[in-house]
């Protein structure tokens, strides 16, 4: 009877630590991950796949539109011109709009990144819903660094993209209700 009691203690040890054994051996990955791999997979069906997102850069989230859903904001690298056609996207260039002339037809030529292939930022306005409800990509926006920030439009705060430069210029890159608009806010 003793011999019974010591085997089933045992087991019973066993078993009340082997399940924490085998989540220490093997950790669920992090839902960051998780994230990281639908962002990826949106960027592809959304936008196409000669679009790939740039790991140097997080995925970026916020309510660009004001419409109380999350919006994405991605930095990628990629063929816009290819692909806009096919996945029904709108080219941008806020920035040189700015300085009065956006044509991105003829400002896609102008080489904004000198170290490596061009930056752009692909945004999908409520991007969870089975068809985002408006796509862009940005073209030509001059940054080193970039990240949502929330900013004061017509005296509501809003999400807006904050970018700053290789010369430590700061730019936002807001909605205005119709379009995204680039405004210089300074340097550093």
């Amino acid at each position: 009877m003793h011999r019974i009691a010591v085997v089933f203690a045992f087991l019973g040890a066993l078993l009340s630590t082997a399940p924490g054994r085998l989540l220490a051996q093997s950790p669920a990955p992090p839902a960051s991950a998780e994230i990281a791999e639908r962002v990826r997979m949106t960027v592809e069906r959304e936008f196409g796949s000669r679009f790939k997102v740039v790991a140097k850069f997080q995925p970026m989230f916020g309510d660009f539109d004001g419409d109380g859903k999350e919006d994405l904001a991605v930095v990628v690298t990629g063929s816009p011109a290819l692909e806009q056609a096919a996945h029904n996207f709108k080219l941008i260039d806020p920035y040189d709009s700015f300085y009065g002339y956006g044509n991105t037809r003829i400002t896609m030529a102008f080489p904004i990144h000198l170290d490596g292939p061009p930056l752009y930022v692909a945004i999908a306005h409520d991007w969870r819903a089975a068809h985002p409800s408006a796509k862009f990509v940005i073209v030509n926006l001059p940054f080193e660094r970039i990240e949502v920030n929330r900013a004061l439009w017509k005296k509501k705060s809003v999400s807006a993209l904050f970018a700053t430069d290789s010369t430590g210029t700061q730019a936002e890159v807001i909605w205005d209700g119709k379009k995204y608009r680039w405004l210089s806010i300074g340097a550093e």
